[in-house]
């Protein structure tokens, strides 16, 4: 036997009906607008076929429908409300995704600029290594070598006037050919030429073979004083007393070229080669 109209409106709301087959009172109340579109084609399908069922046999209609009838029906309707639903809800053609705004970053105050150290950085850098050893030196005040260390730091970082302090006082506790000849790079990065210059002589006269202080005594010469010779007889004392030292191609190349301003006074200003 088919079933009446309300059986179908209850196959689709089963939890609506309790064990007993009767409607439970404390049932949801169902809102219209709650129900998409398309899901009234479907109904209004089953409302139709319960319907004509239902229809007394005096209507001048046909004869009504069977049991396989109104089910066939039924599920035809249900199927096409489903296929519609799907084509006017499926979501639209995918989005690429947008990628999110790049955030960009303020620079600190202290980041480097050009990927250079400032000043500033190359100080607190130093100041930090150096940490360790001005601990240690509250208990050695008068170490010659951990006074050198501490310059060595300070050098290493640029910070000239501050190596330029512990050297000094390192030298004053005992003079080495090294902190001597650390020394006078400080002055010549200075611009104390004559200073540095004076400061490797004194080095010389500890160690006279020395090759940093010979080769350096030549680069001050030439570079600092434009005494081409005064150069060369550095570099040539160099090369005499270190005839296996790494450096001395290097030295004749220099030689060579400071022998072409040989005729050129002490200290005039020339476009000679700074290598």
């Amino acid at each position: 036997m088919a079933p009446a109209s309300g059986d179908f409106l209850c196959a689709l709301q089963p939890s609506s009906i309790d064990e007993g087959g009767r409607r439970r009172k404390s049932m949801k109340k169902i809102d219209l607008a709650d129900i998409p579109v398309v899901a009234f084609w479907p109904l209004s399908c089953i409302y139709l076929i319960a319907t004509r069922r239902s229809m007394p046999v005096s209507d001048p209609q046909p004869k009504p429908w069977t049991a396989v009838q109104a089910y066939t029906m039924a599920t035809v309707c249900l199927l096409l409300g489903t296929i519609v639903g799907y084509l006017m809800h499926s979501p639209g053609p995918a989005k690429p995704d947008t990628p999110p705004a790049a955030t960009v970053s303020q620079p600190a105050p202290n980041d480097l600029k050009g990927g250079m150290p400032s000043a500033n950085d190359l100080k607190r850098m130093a100041d930090k290594q150096v940490a360790p050893l001005l601990a240690e030196l509250q208990s050695h005040p008068n170490d010659p070598e951990l006074l050198e260390k501490i310059g060595r730091a300070y050098l290493a970082a640029q910070q000239y006037l501050s190596a330029k302090q512990y050297f000094e006082q390192s030298i004053s506790q005992k003079a080495s050919p090294g902190s001597l000849n650390e020394l006078a790079f400080v002055d010549y990065s200075l611009g104390n030429v004559d200073e540095a210059i004076g400061t490797l002589n004194r080095a010389l006269k500890i160690a006279p073979k020395d090759p940093k202080l010979l080769f350096n005594l030549g680069m001050f010469q030439w570079r600092g004083k434009s005494d081409p010779q005064a150069a060369i007889a550095a570099w040539e004392k160099f090369i005499r007393t270190n005839p296996n030292d790494p450096k001395r191609a290097e030295a004749e190349h220099l030689i060579a070229q400071a022998k072409q301003h040989l005729n050129l006074a002490p200290g005039t200003k020339t476009d000679k080669p700074t290598s």
